[in-house]
């Protein structure tokens, strides 16, 4: 006889980081992206720069937000069961995937015809996105 499989098992978490990069690599058409972006319901709040000035529709912005976006889905749905080792392997790939994505970012995302000053071409933004246990204030 079989021992019944215990609820709480084991997660690899070197297993769930390959699921994972094959998500990122298999993405959908454009549209959809946006479409699951919206969804997400993140937030871009300037630090630095004319937020107004991005090209928001460029291809690899929209690429980077959704793959933040499904990092964020991944790691809300693995971190709290992982070991404490584990979770510092998810931290440092995290580390290195957001590195990634920003080095990926393109440098002529910005609407040429509204640039007049070069000090407005450097942005800062922090991307937010609101989580489920915040209660919304109205």
């Amino acid at each position: 006889m079989k021992p019944a499989k215990k609820n709480n098992q084991k997660t690899d978490v070197f297993l769930l980081l390959r699921n994972f990069q094959k998500l990122i690599r298999q993405k959908p058409p454009l549209k959809t992206m946006v479409e699951e972006i919206m969804m997400m319901g993140l937030k871009i709040k300037p630090i630095v720069g004319d937020v107004s000035l991005l090209n928001l529709s460029n291809k690899k912005i929209v690429e980077v937000l959704w793959s933040l976006g499904k990092f964020d889905d991944f790691f809300q749905a693995h971190y709290k069961n992982l070991s404490e080792k584990e979770q510092s392997i998810l931290l440092e790939y995290f580390d290195h995937f957001r590195e990634k994505l920003v080095l990926s970012l393109p440098t002529t995302s910005v609407n040429k015809d509204q640039l007049k000053d070069f000090k407005m071409s450097v942005f800062e933004i922090e991307i937010l996105r609101p989580s489920e246990n915040q209660k919304k204030l109205n």
